[in-house]
């Protein structure tokens, strides 16, 4: 297409409309069925091979090129966050307590909008295009439902992409960087078990809430103390809870937490040490203990060698200016990392922060899709897919 920037004008209003439509009525993982239903319909409009309720709710549009080639898929999220908007807009959520505050709706809108830009050079492209809708991203779940229907099969794909509007990053700037980009994601939950009694005969009892709080001590000391500063590292603790009355010591108190790193090893032996440490201070203060430790999710590994031909493409389109190589996203997570356990994958970030405004992060229950990135967002990723099968 010669003229790529111009097409993508001429439908701008068209994605923009679409966009609001996505955003105006959100939906929790695996309930997506409207917005199932509106990627559905735009993909058959467009003449798609279109397969509905892959994993749940997910939708997958096959175009195929009219020569053999590569297989690449492009990734997007149907899902919004079960959190009440307060964006003021006039398209806000009219689904009480749903909102799109990661801008899934946006990164759907890039993937639609490429395959419309894209149905249009069907007969220059050698191979297929996969455009796969997953559910739940949010609550996770929805990845590896995909994968597990197939939706990586039949045909085969060779490699996936995804590109996600992104805060720290100025307004159109797209952030192709390789290796390790979003980190990994455990879950822990520890039950402290002493002996209950009562508030004005402590040495008749065993606390676990003093003992919880040496726990929840000691645990951090495995970032200060034990892991290099300068291997990204995280471990919250988000949740603590036991008791009934204030003058009763209880038999249990309960704490959750979450660990997020970009290093395997680390991850390794963090699980190690919470257990070690739980374990000698409740074997020190005549409690017990019950932990389970759940690997919710990988880190996010953008493989080098496709990410070099991604930025090569980009640099060629937009210019040193508009793509770079050296963000850190910092310690989200993403299930897009379960992909790329099976195919190789890049993980693309596009700046959504408008110049001179406050930047609102992702999650946030303001943070808006900048409707200003949907052209760049588009191009960019029509021009990887013909980069990698025109």
């Amino acid at each position: 297409m010669e003229n790529i920037d111009q097409a993508i004008q001429q439908m701008l209003d068209e994605m923009i409309s679409l966009r609001k439509e996505l955003h105006r009525f959100p939906e929790v993982g695996f309930c997506e069925h409207q917005t199932a239903a509106t990627v559905s319909r735009y993909l058959h409009q467009l003449g798609f091979e279109v397969q509905t309720g892959i994993g749940g709710t997910g939708v997958i549009g096959i175009l195929r090129g009219n020569y053999d080639g590569p297989t690449i898929a492009l990734r997007a999220c149907l899902d919004a966050l079960a959190m009440d908007e307060k964006s003021g807009v006039d398209y806000a959520s009219q689904n009480k307590g749903v909102f799109h505050g990661c801008g899934h709706d946006g990164n759907m809108t890039f993937v639609l909008g490429a395959a419309k830009i894209v149905s249009q050079q069907k007969h220059a492209l050698r191979g297929n295009i996969k455009f796969i809708f997953q559910p739940s991203e949010e609550e996770t779940g929805g990845a590896a439902e995909i994968i597990r229907a197939g939706g990586l099969r039949n045909p085969d794909v060779d490699a996936i992409f995804h590109l996600h509007n992104w805060h720290g990053i100025r307004q159109g700037v797209i952030a192709v960087v390789p290796g390790t980009v979003l980190a990994s994601s455990d879950l822990f939950k520890i039950e402290i078990i002493g002996k209950p009694g009562h508030g004005a005969w402590p040495h008749l009892a065993v606390d676990p809430i003093l003992i919880a709080s040496d726990i929840i001590s000691g645990i951090q000391t495995i970032i200060s103390r034990e892991i290099d500063p300068l291997t990204p590292t995280t471990i919250t603790i988000g949740k603590i809870y036991g008791g009934t009355a204030v003058n009763i010591i209880p038999k249990t108190v309960t704490l959750e937490g979450t660990v997020r790193t970009y290093d395997g090893n680390t991850r390794e032996f963090i699980r190690n040490r919470i257990e070690e440490i739980v374990k000698g201070i409740t074997y020190a203060a005549r409690a017990k203990y019950e932990m389970t430790y759940h690997y919710v999710m990988p880190p996010v590994y953008n493989d080098p060698q496709l990410t070099s031909m991604v930025q090569d493409i980009l640099l060629g389109s937009f210019g040193p200016q508009w793509v770079i190589n050296d963000f850190n996203a910092g310690m989200g997570c993403e299930e897009f990392s379960l992909y790329q356990q099976e195919v190789p994958g890049v993980f693309l970030f596009i700046g959504n922060d408008q110049e001179r405004q406050e930047m609102i992060p992702l999650h946030a229950p303001n943070y808006l899709f900048n409707d200003e990135i949907l052209p760049t967002g588009i191009k960019a990723l029509y021009e990887i897919v013909m980069g990698f099968c025109k």
